[in-house]
């Protein structure tokens, strides 16, 4: 493997847009860039964004909320016990999570493979922000096509396009290919961080301790 020119920061972010804290980690990625952009700015940040479903056996079509929690955590009961306690660890960041809002699970292949399609043309990044949101403070069904679609157009996409995609099978085996090389090289668990192919973080930790990875990887 060549050595990354040491001006520059590739960052791998391995998550699923069902996963709060994917949300938060993604949250405090953004904020770990924000602080290099100030003490660093010479150095260039390519971010990558991989994908992970957590949960792959889900239908197509998704599943009830209720009846997911149930089949999840063992009961409803359980699985609220554990979101309020993520939605107070979110709220610490000023994310606002609405789980009672979450009526269907979605099957997020289709979420993965359009952000992959939106940054072809430089939109991935925005579509997969939008993404989180949309589900845990909005309760958007993200395995709908036409959600997809729409959530595309917000961040600048043709909704026509977005859709055309989403009829297709395009990028369906792209993906499970992706996903199939991360668990085989470990992951089994969302979000992950890897920096410069060398240094990996594993769960939405704090900033000193991602800013303390990416030093070691810049090193």
């Amino acid at each position: 493997m060549s050595e990354l020119p040491s001006n520059l920061l590739v960052v791998d972010f391995v998550a699923d847009y069902v996963c709060p804290w994917c949300w938060i980690g993604r949250y405090r990625l953004e904020e770990a860039l924000n602080h290099l952009r100030e003490t660093k700015p010479d150095l260039a940040v390519r971010i990558s964004l991989r994908p992970f479903e957590l949960n792959p056996d889900i239908p197509p079509e998704g599943m009830e909320r209720v009846a997911y929690a149930e089949a999840k955590f063992g009961s409803v009961e359980r699985a609220q016990a554990m979101w309020a306690r993520v939605a107070s660890v979110a709220a610490m960041d000023g994310l606002e999570m609405k789980f009672e809002d979450i009526g269907r699970q979605p099957n997020t292949i289709d979420a993965h493979r359009l952000v992959a399609w939106a940054g072809t043309k430089g939109r991935g990044l925005a579509l997969s922000a939008r993404l989180y949101p949309a589900f845990f403070r909005e309760g958007a069904d993200l395995g709908d096509k036409d959600i997809l679609a729409g959530l595309a157009a917000e961040v600048g996409l043709p909704r026509d396009e977005a859709a055309a995609f989403l009829a297709s099978d395009i990028g369906v085996e792209d993906t499970r290919q992706m996903e199939e090389a991360g668990r085989r090289g470990g992951i089994d668990g969302v979000p992950v961080y890897l920096f410069n192919r060398k240094t990996s973080v594993i769960g939405a930790q704090p900033l000193d301790r991602l800013l303390e990875a990416i030093d070691q990887a810049l090193a």
